[in-house]
């Protein structure tokens, strides 16, 4: 366009070469709203007439004239921008959270897509995907579009920004990976939250999305190192717990050697106990007598019975022992385990271990003892 000027409002006009084609495209632009419709021929510098589009049709005669027309400098369309500086695209937060297809610059008269990838294009779309790592990881939206960030204080964004935040390169693939991920999703969006409140909350509200994007780098190497902290703290966490539920699920297994044959070893008192209630004096040879024999015997089968089972129990102690030292032994070789108390743990089972061997060598005595006093009652019958 020739001789530009700026009339008033949001228009400008200046002169194009009448031709078939550029009357073709300005009808475009008139069904588009981005042209007047009222078209103004020179020739020769002087006006010749006034037309109207997209009524008028190119003519042989209008060869060599010139035509004014008035083009809008300000347009906003859910897939284009028309305006006389970036600065009045990025005042509408809407279009910086969801960004346009097409930017015209009328200062610049410069189009932007991504067809020509400009530098301020790109920031521009990488803004956009800032806005909506924040819209992700927003508590609330008020009224007047903020973003309301909680985290321990509360902390609101509003998407508006200036040029000035163009004017810096903005990478934001690191933290949308980082919260694209589902491993530890929720601790993630409170890292987020904490690291947006310390980071912008000293920040004037109308500054803060600005500050953010031109200071984003810096940012987001502060929110990485807190979530690389975050996952160590958490993997030890994680390991430690490991270790106790490792050490719980042991000592239930030394705990359950006894508790399987514990109801097993009342047989013993109660043998006794009919035994001694049936035991009758007699002397040797008698009916009695055998009858006492017996009693000893079915004591005596019991006492066996018992003994073997809780000998059978002294194995499982044993092999449950062979399990579990090998390896918590192991454990406290590995990198960044805690020595002191994977040895703690060792010790509490080697503990329990040695209440139910005892345990089991107590239940064998009693039975042998018991076995013995039956003995003893059927002789002391007999004489």
């Amino acid at each position: 366009m020739e001789a530009c000027e700026y009339s008033q409002g949001h228009l400008v006009s200046g002169f194009v070469e009448l031709t078939k084609e550029n009357i073709d495209k300005l009808a475009e632009l008139v069904g588009c709203e981005l042209c007047s419709a009222g078209i103004e021929l020179y020739s020769d510098g002087d006006l010749k007439v006034h037309k109207e589009l997209p009524a008028f049709q190119f003519e042989d005669k209008f060869v060599n004239f010139k035509v004014k027309v008035e083009l809008v400098t300000l347009k906003i369309h859910d897939q284009y921008f028309i305006g006389d500086n970036w600065g009045k695209l990025l005042s509408y937060s809407n279009y910086v959270l969801n960004p346009v297809e097409f930017v015209f610059v009328a200062n610049e008269m410069t189009v932007h897509s991504e067809l020509t990838r400009s530098e301020k294009f790109t920031r521009y779309k990488n803004a956009a995907k800032v806005c909506q790592l924040i819209k992700q990881v927003a508590n609330d939206v008020t009224a007047s579009e903020d973003y309301l960030i909680i985290f321990g204080q509360s902390l609101s964004v509003n998407f508006a920004i200036d040029e000035t935040a163009l004017t810096h390169d903005i990478d934001p693939e690191s933290l949308e990976e980082l919260l694209s991920r589902d491993p530890h999703k929720e601790a993630k969006t409170g890292l987020v939250r904490e690291a947006l409140v310390t980071f912008l909350k000293n920040i004037d509200k109308a500054k803060r999305f600005t500050y953010l994007l031109t200071h984003f780098n810096a940012f987001a190497t502060q929110l990485l190192a807190s979530y690389e902290q975050y996952v160590n703290n958490y993997s030890f966490d994680k390991v430690r717990r490991e270790h106790q539920e490792k050490k719980t699920e042991y000592i239930c297994k030394i705990n359950k050697v006894f508790d399987d044959v514990a109801t097993k070893t009342f047989a013993i008192p109660a043998g006794v106990w009919l035994a001694a209630s049936k035991i009758e004096e007699g002397g040797f040879g008698s009916l009695i007598f055998y009858k006492n024999i017996v009693f000893v015997l079915i004591v005596f089968v019991l006492a066996v019975i018992v003994c073997l089972n809780l000998l059978g129990q002294f194995s499982s102690l044993s092999a449950i022992k062979n399990e579990y030292t090998p390896l918590f032994e192991r454990l406290k070789k590995e990198k960044g385990i805690d020595e002191a108390e994977v040895t703690i743990y060792l010790n509490d089972l080697k503990d329990r271990d040695g209440i139910v061997w005892w345990k089991l060598s107590a239940s064998m005595f009693v039975a042998i003892i018991m076995f013995i006093i039956v003995i003893a009652l059927v002789c002391g019958a007999t004489s």
